[in-house]
């Protein structure tokens, strides 16, 4: 029972969450999440698995850095003292094999996709290779691990295999991600500076982090209206969601301290889920045969909810940090 609680701290399902809408988008995007397949099941575990073994490794290998960035964090269990870094690798190592057996039982792609994760996560945080310690690798290496992999695994579970289409809704979604990335160095450039680990923030500097990151926003945007379905509500609220993040890149220019810096990258990141959340909703609808009017009234309700959060969160502040701090 305490490994298995040792897992569940491990996954940090708030993170892991990211992973599922790209492991879903590509199913939806072919119509295949019209039926259930126990393939999927077999896939989400692998992923999730992979993950684990993922934050593990970087737990180990990160554990200094970590003492001063999240000091009382429950889900550190390095720092807490709940765990030991043999526990740890023990548990990657166990865990590490029950994706590679959930992945062989969906097929060799799936296989070969579990065996690229695995090995991102190891180039990732273990030495001598440590990509979180190189400014420019670190940031697109996660968004290969965080789009790529999660979506080509869900394809493989789906019985499909990628073509052009999805490589360009790849291709998108992983530009945008790794400006999403490029923002995480703010949450931890204390103790990333404290040990020398060259981030792209610590090595260029804020404004050229924020310029990075601007760039990818516009080649994302670029790129993902060339592969959204043709339906101007959806196109209108896609970009409205993108309006949204370039005003809090630009808040994150402005910001003095930690928590606004940090209140504005949340933000920024919540419309950033919107834009992948509204495509799946609008695909698995499509999938299901709705009609232009189903879709469009799908679409203004979802945005409206995520446009509602957005503006009365912005409007206070000062309440939202007091929580946040809270």
């Amino acid at each position: 029972m305490r490994n298995l609680a040792l897992v569940g701290t491990m996954l940090r399902y708030r993170v892991a969450s990211l992973l599922l809408p790209f492991f879903l988008l590509a199913p939806a995007i072919h119509a295949r999440l019209g039926e259930f397949r126990w393939t999927y099941v077999l896939g989400v575990l692998a992923l999730c698995a992979s993950y684990v073994v993922a934050t593990c490794l970087n737990d180990v290998f990160d554990l200094e850095v970590d003492r001063i960035n999240h000091p009382a964090a429950q889900d550190r269990p390095l720092v807490t003292g709940a765990a030991t870094p043999r526990q740890l690798l023990m548990l990657a190592a166990v865990v590490a094999a029950v994706a590679l057996v959930a992945a062989a039982m969906i097929g060799p792609v799936a296989v070969a996709v579990i065996v690229a994760s695995l090995a991102l996560n190891l180039a990732y945080s273990v030495p001598p290779v440590r990509l979180c310690a190189r400014p420019i690798a670190a940031p697109v290496v996660l968004g290969i691990a965080y789009v790529a992999l999660p979506y080509l695994l869900g394809l493989a579970a789906s019985g499909g295999a990628p073509d052009t289409y999805d490589a360009r809704v790849l291709a998108c979604f992983v530009v945008l991600f790794t400006g999403r990335m490029l923002l995480k160095d703010f949450r931890d450039r204390r103790g990333d500076a404290a040990f020398g680990k060259h981030t792209f923030l610590l090595t260029f500097g804020k404004d050229a982090t924020l310029a990075a990151v601007l760039v990818c926003v516009i080649v994302g945007d670029a790129l993902l209206i060339t592969v959204l379905p043709v339906h101007p509500l959806l196109i209108a609220a896609t970009e409205s969601y993108f309006v949204a993040i370039v005003v809090q890149l630009y808040g994150l220019r402005q910001a003095v301290d930690t928590d606004t810096e940090r209140f504005a990258i949340a933000l920024g990141a919540r419309m950033g889920n919107a834009v992948v959340l509204t495509l799946l909703g609008f695909v698995l609808l499509a999938g299901a045969g709705a009609g232009a009017v189903e879709e469009g009234a799908f679409v203004i309700v979802l945005a409206g909810m995520f446009w509602f959060a957005f503006l009365y969160v912005s409007s206070r502040p000062q309440a939202a940090l007091a929580a946040y701090r809270g």
